[in-house]
């Protein structure tokens, strides 16, 4: 206590020689430690806080993946079909008999002259996928058509239904015509075959006549109207 008593003293003058707003405060100065607790608040994340490692990740399959395949149309299925020729050939040669009896009059000089024209330089042409008819000079003018574009047929039967004119219609309006067809009602059979369900029908086919050839075919008068053998056709091709 004595020692401390001239060090109080020290202090003491010395508050009294400072200003009023300096003075020096004894109270014991004290520590306070704040510990600050951990936030246990969560966090919102806007992804997905599991790792992507984590997850499982789908079987990559190295076989080739199937397609599914749709029934195929019918024009798909025609082009999967070899081209058969039925009957290729120039007109029925009946044609030049009306004309040749008319050599006997000067004009008949140009209708016979004609239709030697056309017997050498006309050609049609049957197969299972189209219809081709070659005409004028030489044979150089060429239509073909398929059978789907026809959308009916008129015919009419000459001497005797040994030879015929057939006029097709197409879808655009189009017409074709073939004069003096020969071997006209197997012929007519096998176009008719060719042409959609409902367009013989429409046509007015059967008549009686192809009726009459129809039960011939079946009674085996007359050979089927079938188109030759693959092999048959596909070696008379390159010749033709």
């Amino acid at each position: 206590k004595i020692s401390s008593m001239p060090m109080r003293s020290a202090v003491l003058c010395l508050s009294l020689t400072l200003p009023s707003g300096m003075g020096l405060s004894l109270a014991p100065v004290t520590r306070t430690l704040v510990r600050s607790s951990p936030a246990r608040a969560e966090t919102c994340m806007a992804y997905n806080p599991q790792s992507f490692k984590g997850r499982p990740r789908k079987a990559k399959s190295k076989d080739p993946a199937e397609k599914v395949k749709g029934a195929q149309s019918t024009a798909a299925s025609l082009q999967l079909v070899p081209e058969q020729t039925f009957w290729e050939g120039p007109p029925s040669i009946t044609e030049t008999l009306i004309p040749g009896l008319s050599l006997f009059t000067v004009v008949g000089v140009i209708p016979f002259g004609a239709s030697l024209a056309r017997q050498a330089w006309t050609r049609y042409k049957l197969t299972n996928k189209r219809l081709e008819v070659k005409s004028g000079f030489q044979g150089k003018d060429v239509v073909q058509i398929t059978w789907r574009e026809v959308t009916d047929v008129k015919w009419l039967r000459r001497f005797g239904g040994s030879a015929g004119d057939c006029v097709f219609t197409l879808r655009d309006g189009a017409k074709l015509e073939m004069r003096s067809l020969p071997q006209f009602d197997r012929n007519l059979k096998f176009i008719m075959d060719q042409l959609g369900d409902d367009v013989p029908e429409e046509s007015g086919y059967p008549d009686a006549p192809a009726r009459d050839f129809l039960q011939k075919v079946a009674s085996g008068e007359e050979p089927p109207v079938e188109l030759p053998p693959l092999e048959e056709s596909a070696v008379e091709s390159p010749t033709a």
